[in-house]
């Protein structure tokens, strides 16, 4: 499966505090709108925010992202930690936050439609806002894997 070309997200939301997670499926499903499918663990904090808010926001991680960064959003639940005091971030026009580093840019959607997969919950969002922050280039999951990731 890692031989699948993946990026590497954060995935956010806002209930009663901001959150997020990170995620490896965000993909463009439409154009004319534009709208992306984002996929997120049942049981998930942050995907439990999105099906009462009916918005997120995405940001594309870069290559230089730090281990420190995936293992904060990717390696704890929001429901036990503040997810955003330690990273800069900006807020969209939805009110959502992005990260202001280690993203190359951000794009915010309204939820059109769902589909629950077992394990995971298909989000198909149309495009609200985007917005480029950098020209780094986007990390992909295969490259997380072998230049992020720990090796032990």
């Amino acid at each position: 499966m890692r031989n699948l070309s993946y990026g590497l997200f954060l995935l956010t939301a806002k209930g009663e505090k901001d959150n997020g997670c990170i995620c490896n499926t965000c993909i463009q499903v439409a154009n004319a709108p534009t709208r992306l499918a984002v996929s997120v663990q049942n049981g998930n904090y942050t995907r439990e925010i999105i099906e009462k808010t009916g918005i997120f926001n995405v940001s594309i991680l870069t290559q230089d992202t730090p281990f420190a960064v995936i293992r904060h959003f990717g390696m704890q639940s929001g429901t036990d930690t503040d997810k955003f005091p330690s990273f800069p971030a900006a807020r969209s026009k939805n009110g959502l936050l992005y990260l202001t580093q280690n993203a190359n840019a951000f794009l915010s959607c309204k939820v059109v439609d769902k589909k629950d997969l077992g394990s995971h919950t298909l989000f198909i969002g149309q495009l609200t806002e985007s917005k480029v922050l950098s020209l780094t280039s986007s990390c992909t999951y295969d490259h997380y894997h072998k230049a992020i990731k720990p090796k032990n």
